[in-house]
């Protein structure tokens, strides 16, 4: 009798613990298939991407009835997005981004004009070597939508494919953070096409234009392509000011070694973003560009008689629309 009330407590003791033990090993068993099962699903989704994007429309209007001052009644927006899909995986990084624009102007009794047209495409390979930085190669594509038409003139001036980019780089990327990168390349090829044929026979965007006897008749038609090579040079930093205020600003520059390296072609661009809620924002944005290739039509001093000849280009959009995060 005194055996068994001794025991009795002791077998209650080993019982409760075989319980807690049985528990935390089945725990620990769920918490390991759980997460065999979280791996499998990322390894079979691709794993390790980061998406996402932004889209905005931006509208105004204006309408005149009677009015003494006099104007003209318009209505014009600009559609953007920007977006991006990263992966980092070990040392692997690869980085792409897509950045697409249309705007349109429509005033009374006026001809709709263009406001706005771009088409970019990046994608960015890397190597992690250290902490910071990146053995890398890149491919950046840029064009346009539609023709463009000089304001001054009416004349064709650009298109779909005239000009058109693509640049293919190998060098190093330096990314500290999250909000800086800096990709050098010693060994840039940059290509420009001009896919219309009156564009490129007047040698628009550096071409070779077509040549031409005596008597004005088309001996060779002007060259479709430019084959530049050099050392290249993208930037990209992007902060939070405040908490509503977003800061974005990237520069690529480019260095022909083959033609006039001193002659760098420049493109600058900075974007505000002022968050209002979570679906009406304003943005300020700037692009500066520069290329030594790019022939513009400007006038002459102060008359009205216009020449071809190289400036620095320079747009400047504000705007408040609807803004959507994908």
């Amino acid at each position: 009798m005194n055996v068994f009330k001794t025991s009795l407590p002791l077998a209650l003791v080993l019982c409760t613990a075989a319980s807690a033990l049985a528990q935390e090993d089945k725990a620990e068993r769920d918490a390991a298939a759980a997460a065999m099962q979280a791996k499998a699903a990322a390894d079979s989704t691709g794993g390790n991407w980061t998406s996402g994007g932004t889209f905005q429309v931006n509208m105004s209007q204006v309408n005149l009835t009677n009015w003494s001052a006099g104007g003209f009644s318009s209505v014009s927006g600009i559609a953007q997005f920007n977006g991006f899909a990263n992966r980092k995986k070990g040392r692997h990084a690869w980085d792409n981004s897509v950045a697409m624009a249309y705007g349109l102007l429509a005033q009374d009794k006026q001809a709709t004009v263009k406001t706005d047209d771009r088409l970019e495409l990046n994608t960015k390979y890397g190597y992690e070597m250290n902490k910071a930085w990146y053995l890398a190669a890149l491919a950046q594509f840029k064009t346009q939508f539609t023709e463009g038409k000089d304001a001054a003139t009416g004349a064709k001036i650009s298109d779909l494919m005239a000009p058109g980019y693509l640049i293919l780089g190998l060098g190093a990327d330096y990314k500290p953070n999250a909000n800086f990168s800096a990709f050098l390349s010693p060994a840039t090829a940059k290509f420009t096409f001009v896919g219309d044929q009156t564009l490129a026979d007047a040698g628009a965007f550096g071409v070779d234009p077509a040549t031409y006897d005596t008597a004005g008749a088309k001996l060779t038609s002007g060259a479709n392509s430019l084959f530049e090579f050099g050392g290249y040079i993208k930037l990209m930093y992007t902060r939070d000011l405040a908490k509503n205020i977003n800061f974005l600003t990237r520069a690529d520059f480019f260095s022909n070694y083959l033609r006039d390296p001193q002659n760098i072609d420049v493109n600058w661009e900075t974007l505000f973003t002022f968050k209002v809620n979570s679906w009406f924002a304003a943005t300020l944005s700037t692009m500066l560009i520069y290329d030594h290739d790019t022939q513009i039509m400007k006038p002459w001093q102060d008359t009205n008689l216009l020449y071809v000849g190289k400036g620095t280009q320079f747009k400047e959009t504000i705007g408040l629309g609807i803004t959507v995060k994908l």
